[in-house]
């Protein structure tokens, strides 16, 4: 009844604090903006109208600070000069609208390929009662984007002259929940401001897609060597080298509780003599893994016909979830035809070395990767994969 009560209270301040938002937003544009430039905007008649399309910024220098990152390594925004900085305001405690940012980012990081490495992407901590280096580093790893980005922290005091600098506003609604202005910055090579824009509370496949495509509209134009890069339609994250992905040799098979099919809780074994699965990794929270899961219903019918094909078994990141019975309502709202282990302690998720979600792997009877993707994927390049390292039939 308690966490119910808050998250009512969360709404309602959300809500509130989305209008002041907005006139911080409108705040941070009167102070900083110049002039537009229209090549770099994104068209805003393309875009869902839950995304903000943002307001250019006037190039002056981006105020500097001195924090520390989820590793104690002390850093300034002095020390990221030479690489552009698509930088973030997120809540070190937050499960709605931070781990969206943290998905955003890590799309943008893999959409731009090798030239990633000319970019920080930076986290500023949001929150001003969860503030140790500890919470940060946890909340990197829950969203598994620990190695991906520099959580940066320090003490209240520091962190309020940081989002004073930057026009950003927090409130405390409840102990360490909080609601904050989700601001998100893209800061040229040189230090200079160049972007700012809201993330967006959607977590639709849309609303993500459009933030992708806006950062990476800013970005691309600051990059050394002003480099051609393509600026993919939708995210769809490249196949990794089976030399990138866990080790091939090594068993993995688990048994877990599970949601069945119909809602009731049941358990699922992977490996351990079972037959091929195909374990998927997800949340609730995923935009990519909700567009992925009418693929996965597919894959788990066209097993009907087609016995061969592996059954498909989803692992929820059940830490990452508000709890249980909000997985059950997710599948019972999709439809959604298999199983769903809990992954409660993120054991299994570890053991498989998944780095972000969704993440496929094709397990065989031995507990042993026949094959592993990380992102979305669609249905025919699914098939042709599975097709290409299922087992080969005893003579």
């Amino acid at each position: 009844m308690r966490k119910t009560t808050l998250w009512s209270i969360t709404v309602v301040i959300f809500a509130a604090l989305a209008a002041i938002a907005f006139g911080v937003f409108k705040t941070v544009s009167q102070v900083h903006v110049a002039a537009s430039r229209p090549s770099t905007q994104p068209s805003s008649s393309q875009q869902p109208s839950s995304v903000d399309p943002g307001a250019p910024l006037n190039n002056k220098p981006a105020p500097n600070f001195h924090l520390t990152n989820q590793f104690s390594q002390p850093v300034s925004m002095k020390s990221l000069r030479g690489k552009v900085v698509v930088m973030g305001f997120v809540n070190s405690a937050g499960n709605v609208v931070s781990p969206l940012i943290s998905t955003i980012m890590h799309n943008v990081l893999y959409d731009l390929g090798s030239h990633h490495k000319s970019v920080a992407f930076v986290a500023i901590n949001a929150n001003p009662v969860t503030t140790s280096t500890g919470d940060v580093a946890a909340w990197s790893n829950k969203y598994h984007i620990l190695h991906h980005w520099q959580f940066l922290t320090g003490a209240k005091s520091q962190l309020q002259m940081v989002w004073r600098d930057y026009f950003m506003q927090t409130q405390v609604v409840h102990g360490s929940l909080i609601n904050h202005t989700p601001g998100v910055f893209v800061i040229g090579p040189h230090g200079h401001e160049h972007w700012v824009y809201l993330n967006s509370p959607s977590a639709s496949t849309q609303a993500i897609g459009a933030q992708v495509e806006n950062i990476l509209k800013h970005v691309v134009p600051l990059l050394p060597g002003h480099p051609s890069v393509k600026i993919p339609p939708a995210r769809q994250l490249a196949y990794y080298p089976p030399s990138i992905g866990p080790s091939q040799s090594v068993n993995r098979s688990f048994d877990l509780h599970a949601i069945m099919p119909g809602g009731k809780m049941g358990s699922v074994q992977v490996g351990s003599g079972s037959p091929v699965r195909l374990v998927d990794f997800f949340a609730t929270w995923c935009p990519d893994c909700q567009e992925e899961m009418p693929i996965l219903a597919h894959l788990q019918q066209w097993d009907l016909h087609h016995p061969s094909y592996p059954h498909v078994v989803a692992v929820d990141l059940r830490q990452s979830e508000s709890s249980t019975a909000h997985v059950k309502n997710y599948a019972s709202h999709l439809h959604l035809p298999f199983p769903i282990a809990l992954d409660n302690k993120a054991q299994i998720a570890d053991s498989y070395g998944v780095s972000g979600i969704p993440t496929q792997a094709l397990v065989s009877p031995s507990g042993k990767i026949l094959w592993y993707h990380e992102g979305l994927i669609s249905w025919t390049s699914l098939i042709h994969d599975i097709r290409l390292h299922l087992p080969k039939p005893a003579s």
